[in-house]
């Protein structure tokens, strides 16, 4: 039975409240069946969890939680009693206010539960008219596929905020049509540019012939002949243009040129769109929307960081033919963004920017990991006979491709949205990176390794998650996003669908940890600290997303709020 889109965000609500424990929520939670509600039917290995509110109580049927808290939601309602009426059903962002209403940022995290539902509903039934069966070489039915549950576990995943239902209708990754985008044309001297030289060619690289000669035809006036030719998304075009661009449109520094130019489908990013027919290209774009609490910016300084992080990997597979074999990179060294010399560090740049992305050839089947992660293995399970097989396999190139560059002091964001997999007769062939502007690094292992340094351009004393002090806040983002967010929201969705036990693939990413740590035998220092952190801990770092959201509200910049608690170790119940 398919859930519908309130139950999915209740879903990833419950769960994080109980593991984050927020407001307390996790430890006033007894499995306990309020008598109002000792009529309604429970499943196999479901229970009642009660929560005591200052008054009345809240609701829901729970299962197990696996390994990493007590309980995890188990579907259905959640119910709120208690207060001299009828226990009635509630939705996530009445939930939300009844818990953490005292938080600084509990309105905007209501808003965005709120828009989570309308949206996931309009995805949806959108998605009911697609055909998103993967195809050899083809990105976008994947693309499709994550967009469902997007980042997993994460309460507010499904909302771009900001956008009606009607824009994400409109411009969201289901949308069935291409979509065409709006042209400016910008004074060069405005403009900081990627060091491809292809970055002073955009248009040349996403438009077929007949597009680019109106483009040109355009720019013959006079009084565009010198301006530079950029995309903008529409929404971008008709909502925030005209007033963060308004002095620049006004003297002519910023021209419009041409609307609808263009075929692209919007991917799961809603920023990031493929050309149609599909190519190797896609062509990232900012908006003025938020999604994970972060904005959908994209300034220069970001992508240049991107280039620096691109060029230090792609000198270590010219090192590692281990990893070069395992790993392939986007390239990312193709854009062009608003310059302005007073205000590098700001956020207006990030308003007016577009990134031209190259894939590798994409010969075998390819999906993100985060398509593995959606609740839609009806449609991916022709593709995995053995599920558990499945998840070994991944598991082991996974830990390959982390370890692998551990070795070299550095780690790529591993999120399910930021790794790409190649599939070749059901088997991980390799993996392909993008969005490369958080490579993480560790100096001392670098020192080590020979790793050149990225020397990234960050905000004097901003706060910043790239340069680490410690080898162990390195593996942390390994255990965090790679493991719990990515590899895990996958294991999660085999086992709902395939009624496997969870701890059968905590096993299995046990036994890839353990053979990677033989079999590629890094540097002494890493293994240790690997072994020490992965299997021997105790407790493994986790990462909270809820508490913070309601602690310091949404994000103005592009950084999605986010902490760091604790779990027991998963990997250490497996023995």
């Amino acid at each position: 039975m398919r859930e519908d889109a309130t139950e999915l965000v209740l879903r990833d609500l419950v769960d994080a409240l109980l593991q984050e424990d927020v407001a307390g929520f996790g430890a006033r939670a007894e499995t306990d069946c309020p008598a109002e509600l000792a009529g309604e039917p429970l499943r196999d290995g479901e229970s009642w969890c009660r929560v005591k509110l200052d008054t009345g109580w809240v609701a829901c049927r729970v299962r197990p939680g696996g390994a990493l808290q007590r309980h995890r939601f188990a579907g259905g309602a959640v119910w709120r009693g208690g207060d001299g009426a009828a226990p009635r059903q509630i939705p996530p962002e009445e939930l939300l206010r009844l818990v953490g209403g005292g938080f600084p940022g509990a309105a905007a995290v209501a808003e965005d539960l709120r828009a989570s539902v309308e949206h996931a509903a309009t995805l949806l039934a959108q998605r009911a008219e697609l055909d998103l069966a993967p195809r050899p070489g083809q990105l976008l039915a994947g693309e499709r596929l994550a967009a469902t549950r997007n980042r997993p576990f994460h309460p507010t995943a499904r909302a771009a905020s900001g956008w009606t239902a009607t824009d994400v209708a409109r411009h969201g990754p289901m949308r069935a049509a291409p979509l065409g985008l709006d042209w400016v044309g910008v004074r060069p001297e405005r403009l900081r540019h990627g060091s491809d030289p292809d970055s002073h060619r955009i248009p040349d690289l996403v438009l077929d012939h007949r597009q680019r000669q109106l483009l040109d035809d355009l720019l013959g006036n006079a009084d565009s002949a010198d301006l530079v030719p950029v995309p903008v998304h529409p929404w971008q075009f008709d909502h925030v243009l005209p007033t963060e661009f308004a002095e620049e449109l006004a003297l002519g520094v910023v021209v419009p040129l041409v609307r609808g130019l263009g075929r692209f489908h919007p991917t799961a990013s809603v920023r990031t769109l493929t050309t149609s027919p599909e190519s190797a290209r896609h062509v990232k774009l900012p908006l003025g929307v938020a999604t994970l609490g972060a904005a959908r910016l994209l300034p220069p300084r970001y992508l240049a960081n991107a280039e620096r992080a691109q060029a230090c990997m792609r000198e270590l597979l010219e090192r590692d033919p281990l990893l070069a074999h395992r790993v392939a990179l986007c390239d990312e060294r193709t854009w062009c963004g608003w310059h302005d010399p007073d205000d590098e560090f700001g956020d207006r740049p990030g308003q007016l920017a577009a990134q031209v992305r190259r894939y590798p050839a994409l010969d075998g089947l390819v999906l993100p990991m985060a398509a593995f992660a959606a609740h839609e293995w009806h449609v991916l399970a022709p593709l995995v006979p053995d599920p558990v097989g499945f998840f070994r396999d991944l598991a082991g190139a996974f830990c390959e491709l982390g370890f692998g560059f551990l070795r070299w002091g550095v780690l790529p964001e591993l999120h399910g949205q930021n790794v790409v997999v190649v599939l070749r007769g059901g088997r991980v062939d390799r993996f392909v990176l993008r969005d490369h502007d958080t490579l993480r690094l560790y100096p001392e292992w670098m020192a080590a390794a020979g790793t050149p340094d990225p020397e990234y351009a960050i905000r004097p004393g901003a706060p910043q998650s790239l340069r680490l002090d410690s080898a162990e806040a390195l593996v942390g983002y390994l255990q965090t996003l790679g493991f719990q967010v990515n590899l895990y929201g996958i294991a999660d969705a085999l086992c709902r669908h395939f009624g496997l036990a969870e701890e059968a693939l905590w096993t299995e990413l046990r036994a890839a940890v353990v053979d990677c740590l033989k079999r590629l035998d890094p540097p002494s220092a890493v293994r240790s600290v690997l072994r020490a952190q992965l299997l021997d801990a105790e407790t493994w770092p986790s990462r909270s997303v809820l508490g913070p959201l309601l602690r310091q509200g949404r994000s103005s910049g592009v950084s999605m709020p986010a902490g760091t608690g604790s779990v027991p170790n998963p990997l250490r119940a497996v023995r």
